[in-house]
């Protein structure tokens, strides 16, 4: 395939972002780019692109990487790849990762790996695979227990989760305690750190409101006992 054939889309909101792939992608590669702000909008699609860009906040929970099935290579980009997050997102689908971290050069270098056909990830999402376990991420988390922990990351209370969710206030805390087993952390901070760019697009009333800065668990993953 010549760069000039490339047809790539780029689902993100970020006019920052944006311009950042675009120099990345439209003039080095001469290719046919178009942005996306919404994943539902990929279901509008005239054409199959050859590559596709997915912002980690943008693509709702559940839901594989669209068109891969049909060939089309995919890259996950985010602000920062946890060990507990980078084993969901390959598992869903992505050929690539890129941690807006990392520098531009080591884009390009993801790219072009994934464009031979190989998996690759830029040096901080790469350093969260060697760090990852199989047995502790967000892979390991039930549907519910994951809609449990998109909840609870916004900082409501077991109480308010089970008004939501039509359980016990009982059912909450056990369900939150294997989030915390499973993610290998022992307390509500680190929650937002294990869950990284696991957590898509979570809101509160609208805004958007994710912190990739919370507290990360330090030493050897321990058995959870706090809140």
């Amino acid at each position: 395939m010549s760069p000039s054939s490339l047809r790539a889309v780029v689902l993100e909101d970020r006019e920052a972002i944006r311009y950042i792939l675009k120099n990345i992608l439209a003039e080095p590669l001469n290719c046919e780019l178009e942005f996306l702000s919404c994943y539902k909008n990929m279901k509008e699609l005239k054409e199959k692109p050859d590559i596709i860009f997915f912002s980690a906040q943008l693509v709702p929970y559940g839901e594989l990487i669209r068109y891969r099935h049909e060939g089309a290579k995919s890259i996950v980009f985010g602000e920062s790849f946890a060990a507990t997050s980078v084993l969901w997102w390959r598992r869903r689908g992505a050929d690539g990762l890129m941690d807006l971290r990392d520098g531009l050069e080591t884009w390009r270098d993801c790219l072009a790996e994934v464009l031979q056909g190989r998996s690759a990830a830029t040096p901080s999402a790469e350093d969260a695979i060697l760090n990852s376990d199989p047995e502790v991420g967000l892979q390991t988390l039930t549907r519910r227990e994951m809609e449990v922990a998109q909840y609870l990351v916004l900082g409501r209370s077991a109480e308010q989760a089970a008004k939501t969710f039509g359980t016990s206030v009982g059912t909450i805390k056990n369900q939150r305690k294997s989030v915390y087993r499973k993610l290998g952390i022992v307390r509500a901070t680190q929650l937002p750190w294990a869950m990284g760019n696991g957590i898509p697009h979570v809101t509160s009333k609208g805004a958007r409101v994710h912190n990739l800065h919370a507290e990360a668990p330090t030493g050897p993953y321990l058995s959870p006992d706090g809140d």
